[in-house]
């Protein structure tokens, strides 16, 4: 019996051309995605922050269009995000710290990367994860805990955006506006509770944590006793 596809009415899906588009992405700079995001969320943003400030009597924007806005930039963001993440090499530790540091320091160190989760209050774009990975990138090679903890952490921020993203869908049906407040509220309660257990010794493993990375959560015991 011969199909539609064989008089040319339905083409199949060629699968090539996703593999072409995914490796086109994948050479693309990160900064082209994360400069894309910036400008998408900042423009829906800014009318709400003036009003806020109360330079303007009402937001001079629709609501739709701050949504569909910020879905937009937070999808160039996750992209953005991933392909930074991904393309760090990773580093072969033997069991053994590659720098000593002050035990004050380091903790110091290891809290800090779960708080910069807490710059999402601040309003400012993707700045709990560009804290979160400039820091990461600053002290994974102190200790292998340290790449244990950043990479969590990282996890942690790129996992915030995804579900955020999802939040901003539900918005359209106005449940996503409860959802993403729920989400925050979640969020900062994690992040202090990492803050705490960092300050500890100890690694805590975010709820509903997406391994965008390899995580490696494996013998974290063995690693908090080094």
């Amino acid at each position: 019996m011969e199909s539609i596809t064989d008089y040319g009415l339905i083409q199949p899906l060629d699968s090539s051309l996703f593999n072409k588009f995914r490796v086109m992405v994948n050479r693309l700079p990160s900064w082209v995605f994360i400069s894309l995001a910036l400008v998408l969320m900042g423009v829906a943003l800014f009318p709400i922050l003036r009003f806020a400030l109360g330079i303007d009597a009402q937001i001079q924007i629709q609501f739709l269009t701050v949504v569909m806005m910020l879905i937009g930039g937070v999808m160039c963001g996750l992209t953005g995000m991933i392909l930074m993440v991904r393309r760090q090499p990773d580093l072969q530790w033997g069991g053994q710290r590659q720098h000593a540091e002050d035990e004050d320091e380091g903790t110091l160190s290891l809290v800090g990367l779960h708080a910069t989760g807490l710059l999402v209050f601040t309003g400012i774009p993707l700045a709990n994860f560009l804290a979160c990975y400039a820091l990461w990138l600053k002290t994974r090679q102190i200790s292998e805990l340290h790449d244990k903890h950043g990479r969590e952490a990282v996890c942690q921020q790129i996992s915030f955006y995804l579900y955020t993203m999802l939040c901003l869908f539900m918005a359209l049906l106005v449940i996503g506006v409860f959802a993403l407040l729920f989400l925050l509220c979640l969020h900062f309660i994690f992040c202090l509770i990492a803050c705490y257990q960092a300050k500890s010794g100890s690694l805590f493993r975010y709820p509903a944590n997406i391994a965008i990375i390899d995580r490696k959560l494996e013998n974290n015991t063995a690693s908090n006793d080094q």
